[in-house]
């Protein structure tokens, strides 16, 4: 029965491997469905070793008498098939063996496929050279043999009777050999040794890991005498549980008497999974984003919808922030015995968050504010024209134009904005604000003052691989809004990258250019670059998404994902040499990006051939 996760998640499934599927495999599934696992995983095939086999054709020889042991549905739903364990021929095989291999993984598979079952676990890599496998593997993939999912059993440690092998390594290796293949998944293993730093365990949290087997060998006792998993080890378990992952207990007892003892394991797994704290409404509205490929706002070129502005208007940080920064500039302005009332100009003012904050921090500083609202959207300036209406906005004129065209009646002492993407400038802020800063007074103020936007390498096999599915040069070259989730950071380096401040008097060139080097903290694989922003608005009130200074509770904006057509493998200790350039002329503005080191990339992007922001 699964595990109830809390609202909004999944529950958790667990089953259970068994050594063999023995005689009657009926029995064996109402045994596990007794004892309350989910599923099985049994292996397909009579273990033999591979010396002993004659050379030739391999010869299949399924534990199971036929398909007939059990009916469709229950192959599909409740067993997962485990591969002979010896398919690697290895790097120094004989021909005859090579052959063996890839005659017995050919049947295998297609044996596998015939009975439909519910996963297929693959046998891990011996070492990580692992060349001859991963050649074998890509050829049934890509001759349509098999199209169930694909897990390979990837121990995090691999011991072969020597030094000891990083999991991560041996699997990096393999996927990549198999040029990504998104059908190939990951079913890690717990080992009692564990790689040496949480950093190399954080890197599983990006990849495309299906399922985490437990051995029973590796809990420990605690002082009541029940099986407990080490601290390392449970705290790896319940981070892994934020990805969907499965569970499968591996060499409980069998036999007689055994099932009070087994259940020890299995009430652990789900105390584990029960006990996380739940949800909070913030997590669950970001869920259906996770890992999801957003095209940026184009708000100059697209009008947005009022489902937009319902959205971005709900969040509880912003207009806060906002609103604290609007009222100390108004006091500083009262101090400074300016004439009232006050000039303010709202441009980009959408349905009005920003008005009603206006008018808030006016009311709080006991002072008079003359607004103007400017919005070229004409659908939110009917929304406009209503607020001001009901709920009384005699202080607000309302001005239906494109603030870079629009003549203001006299100059401003307050400009206010909420122009800016998840890159800061990637909604084209310096343009407008440097075109509406035309009707600001010399002395007069732009919130916000300055922004900065910052990047840092990440690795996301499941981002890449759905821009790759698009078939295209053009997805590679476009940034993509995406709230991050099975993702790793191989530095923890967040570094600058182009920096606006307002006003800018002296019209100063938006374009850009800057070279940002990482060095990687671990052994890794980047699929692109994260890109976030940090905002000043006045006097030390800020809004941010950058992982530093966030924001708490704002919702807003989500990060930036540049992708690279190609990864890029970093040794521990590797820089990553990056550079970035923001252009426009007179209808569009883009960026382009490219690796220097390691090695060089193409140029991402060149002229805005794929992504550009219009004007």
């Amino acid at each position: 029965m699964p595990v109830s996760g809390g609202s909004g998640e999944v529950a958790l499934h667990v089953g259970r491997e068994y050594d063999h599927a023995g005689d009657d495999l009926k029995g064996l599934l109402q045994g596990a469905s007794d004892a309350k696992f989910d599923f099985v995983v049994i292996p397909l095939f009579h273990q033999r070793s591979p010396e002993k086999l004659t050379s030739g054709e391999y010869e299949l020889l399924p534990s199971t008498a036929s398909d007939l042991a059990v009916d469709s549905k229950t192959w599909n739903s409740a067993v997962v098939g485990v591969l002979s364990e010896w398919l690697d021929p290895g790097t120094h095989s004989t021909e005859e063996r090579r052959r063996l291999c890839g005659d017995a993984l050919d049947k295998e598979l297609r044996w596998a496929s015939h009975l439909g079952v519910y996963g297929i676990l693959l046998p891990s890599p011996i070492t990580p050279r692992c060349e001859l496998y991963a050649a074998a593997l890509n050829r049934q993939m890509l001759g349509g043999i098999c199209t169930t999912q694909l897990m390979v059993r990837i121990p995090l440690v691999r011991d072969n009777n020597g030094p000891q092998v990083d999991g991560w390594r041996i699997w990096n290796n393999l996927r990549m050999l198999c040029d990504h293949n998104a059908r190939l998944q990951v079913a890690i293993e717990l080992t009692a040794d564990l790689p040496s730093t949480d950093r190399e365990l954080e890197r599983w949290f990006a990849e495309p890991v299906r399922a985490v087997i437990v051995p029973a060998d590796i809990f420990i006792t605690n002082k009541q005498g029940f099986p407990v998993l080490s601290k390392r080890h449970k705290a790896f378990l319940l981070q892994m549980f934020k990805y969907r992952v499965q569970v499968v207990l591996q060499g409980l007892t069998s036999g007689d008497g055994c099932e009070s003892e087994n259940d020890k394991y299995l009430h652990y797994i789900a105390w584990l999974f029960q006990g996380r704290p739940p949800l909070t409404s913030q997590d669950q509205f970001y869920l259906p984003y996770h890992d999801y490929l957003q095209a940026p706002l184009q708000p100059l070129q697209d009008d947005l919808e009022s489902q937009t502005y319902e959205t971005f208007e709900k969040d509880p940080i912003k207009y806060v922030q906002y609103q604290e920064a609007i009222l100390r500039c108004l006091q500083h302005k009262v101090a400074a015995k300016k004439p009232l009332p006050l000039s303010v100009i709202v441009v980009g003012a959408g349905r009005g968050p920003l008005v009603v904050a206006v008018r808030k921090a006016a009311e709080r500083a006991n002072t008079e504010v003359k607004i103007w609202a400017v919005e070229k959207n004409m659908n939110a300036v009917i929304t406009l024209q209503h607020r001001r209406r009901l709920e009384g906005w005699d202080n607000v004129e309302i001005v239906g134009q494109d603030m870079r065209f629009w003549d203001a009646p006299q100059l401003a002492d307050l400009l206010v904005s909420e122009l800016l993407g998840s890159f800061g400038d990637n909604e084209l802020s310096p343009e407008c604000l440097d075109g509406a800063q035309r009707f600001l007074a010399r002395d007069g103020v732009c919130i916000p003052e300055k922004y900065t936007s910052y990047l840092t390498p990440v690795t996301s096999p499941k981002l890449w691989n759905d821009v790759k599915n698009y078939t295209d040069l053009a997805h590679f070259e476009t940034a993509y809004v995406v709230k991050f989730h099975q993702a790793f950071y191989p530095t923890q380096e967040i570094k600058e990258c182009f920096t606006f401040a307002h006003p800018n008097w002296e019209l100063t060139s938006n374009d850009r250019y800057e070279e940002i080097e990482f060095t990687s903290e671990v052994e890794s694989l980047v699929h692109g670059f994260a890109g976030y922003f940090h905002c000043e608005l006045y006097d030390g009130f800020a809004v941010s998404i950058n992982p530093p200074t966030y924001s708490e509770g704002m919702f807003s904006w989500f990060p930036i994902y540049f992708p690279l057509r190609t990864p890029v493998h970093l040794r521990e200790g590797q820089s990553l040499k990056s550079h970035w350039w923001r252009c426009q002329n007179d209808r569009k503005v883009w960026y382009e990006w490219a690796i220097s080191e390691p090695s060089p990339s193409p140029l991402h992007n060149p002229g805005g051939r794929s992504y550009y922001i219009g004007k």
